[in-house]
C-alpha cells in the first residue's frame, strides 16, 4: 500500500471549513488506497485528541495523527507569531521526514512545506487552494513539486499561466461533499419546528464566513429589499467580519435578519431544510471568491434538494448552471434580490433546478474526488520513477 503524510499546518478542530477540507481529504484517500497519516502542528491548549477530532469531524475510517512541536509562545496578534510558528513547524517536519525510513509521498495545502522538495528525496504534492508570489524562489519550489491538485480550473489555468507549468501537471479537483452525512433532510414544518421559526414566511439561508467577498453585505442589502423575507445568517468564527455585519444591521434598523454564530457541522442540515431559498453572494471583486475558491457549502446545499441562488463567477460557473440554480449578478443586491423573489414565486422551477443540483453532487463526493487525486498521485509517480 502506497503511503501518504499530509501536513497541516493548522488548529484542530476548527470552527473554519478548511479543517472538514482537510479530514474529509484525508479520509478520501484512506478509502482511495493510501496508508495516510495526518502531521499537524502542536499549538498548546488547542489541539483535542485524536478521537474529539474524529468525532467532530464525523469521521469514520481513521487514520493517525501526529503533532509536530512549533514555536507559539507569542501572542498570535503578534505578527512575528506567524513567521516563527510556519518556520517552526517546516523544521519539525524536515526532523520528522528524515527520521522516517520507508518510502511515502508528501501532501500538503501549504505554501511553506513547498519547501520540503529542496530539502528532501520525497516527492511534494501541493493541493492549491489559490497562486502564491511570483518570484524567482516561488517559481522553483512550484517546478520542483510533483504535482499539484487544484481546487478549480480557473486557479488552474492562472498556475500555469503564472509558471509557465505543464497542464499534465495539475489536476483539477472541486472541493465535495459527504452524501451520508448529508441526506435524510427533515421536512420544512418539521425543521422549523425545531429551530423555532416561522411556519409562514419565506426563509433565505447563507451559512459560511461573514467577509465582505464572500458577498455578506450585498446580502444584507437584499434583505432591506425583501423585508417580508427572513434572512438567517448561520455562522461567524474569530477574525471575520461579523460584528461590523451586526452593526450594519443595526444601522439600517433590519429586523428581518438573524445571525446564529458559530453552528455545529452536524446541525447545519436543519437550516437547509427550513429554507426557501439557499444563498452563494460571493464576490466578483476579490480573487480569491472569484478565481480561487471551492466552497464546501456550495457542494452542500446541492445535496438538500432546495433552490440555490449564486453569484454567477467563474469558479461556481464551474459546477453550476442555469439548469441547477438561479444565477445572478455578483455584486449587485437587485440582482440577487432579482433571483430570490424567482425561486419562491416559481416553485415547481425551483423544486426542478433543485433535484438536478442534486443529481449533479453525484459527481463531487469526497470518494470520488479522493479516488481522482490516488490516480493522479500513481501516475506522477509513474513518470517521475
Amino acid at each position: 500500500m502506497k503511503k501518504i503524510i499530509y501536513l497541516s499546518n493548522t488548529r484542530l478542530p476548527t470552527e473554519r471549513a478548511h479543517g472538514i477540507q482537510i479530514l474529509k481529504t484525508c479520509e478520501a484517500l484512506k478509502s482511495a488506497g493510501f496508508d495516510i497519516e495526518l502531521w499537524v502542528a502542536d499549538l498548546k491548549n488547542r489541539l483535542g485528541s485524536t478521537e474529539e477530532i474524529f468525532d467532530f469531524y464525523k469521521i469514520k475510517n481513521r487514520f493517525p495523527i501526529k503533532k509536530l512541536s512549533v514555536i507559539s509562545f507569542l501572542p498570535r496578534s503578534f505578527k512575528l507569531f506567524f513567521y516563527l510558528e510556519s518556520f517552526s513547524f517546516l523544521v519539525s517536519a524536515i526532523f520528522m521526514i528524515i527520521k522516517r525510513k520507508e518510502n511515502f509521498y508528501i501532501y500538503t495545502r501549504d505554501e511553506i512545506s513547498q519547501f520540503l522538495s529542496f530539502f528532501t528525496k520525497r516527492k511534494v504534492f501541493w493541493e492549491a487552494h489559490m497562486t502564491i508570489r511570483l518570484n524567482f524562489l516561488a517559481k522553483q519550489r512550484v517546478k520542483k513539486l510533483a504535482g499539484i491538485i487544484a481546487i478549480s480550473q480557473s486557479l488552474k489555468n492562472l498556475i500555469v499561466q503564472k509558471y509557465n507549468l505543464s497542464v499534465s501537471k495539475i489536476l483539477v479537483a472541486h472541493d465535495a461533499v459527504d452524501l451520508e452525512e448529508f441526506s435524510f433532510f427533515k421536512t420544512k414544518i418539521e425543521a422549523r419546528r425545531i429551530l423555532n421559526l416561522p411556519a409562514d414566511k419565506n426563509i433565505v439561508i447563507y451559512t459560511g464566513g461573514m467577509f465582505k467577498q464572500k458577498g455578506i453585505y450585498t446580502l444584507l442589502k437584499t434583505a432591506s429589499l425583501l423585508t417580508d423575507y427572513f434572512f438567517i445568517l448561520v455562522g461567524g468564527s474569530p477574525g471575520d467580519e461579523l460584528e461590523n455585519a451586526k452593526k450594519f444591521v443595526v444601522d439600517r434598523s433590519l429586523s428581518n435578519v438573524i445571525f446564529t454564530g458559530y453552528v455545529k457541522h452536524e446541525l447545519i442540515k436543519d437550516y437547509f431544510s427550513v429554507a426557501d431559498a439557499l444563498v452563494i453572494p460571493n464576490s466578483n471583486l476579490d480573487e480569491r471568491t472569484s478565481l480561487f475558491t471551492s466552497p464546501l457549502k456550495l457542494f452542500e446545499y446541492m445535496s438538500s434538494s432546495r433552490p440555490i441562488i449564486a453569484s454567477s463567477t467563474p469558479t461556481i460557473l464551474e459546477i453550476l448552471n442555469s439548469g441547477n440554480s438561479f444565477l445572478v449578478k455578483p455584486d449587485n443586491s437587485e440582482s440577487l434580490k432579482d433571483g430570490i423573489w424567482e425561486a419562491v414565486r416559481n416553485p415547481q422551477r425551483a423544486e426542478l433546478m433543485a433535484k438536478n443540483a442534486r443529481n449533479d453532487v453525484e459527481n463531487y463526493t469526497w470518494k470520488k474526488r479522493g479516488e481522482k487525486i490516488f490516480e493522479m498521485i500513481t501516475k506522477q509517480n509513474d513518470k517521475f520513477s
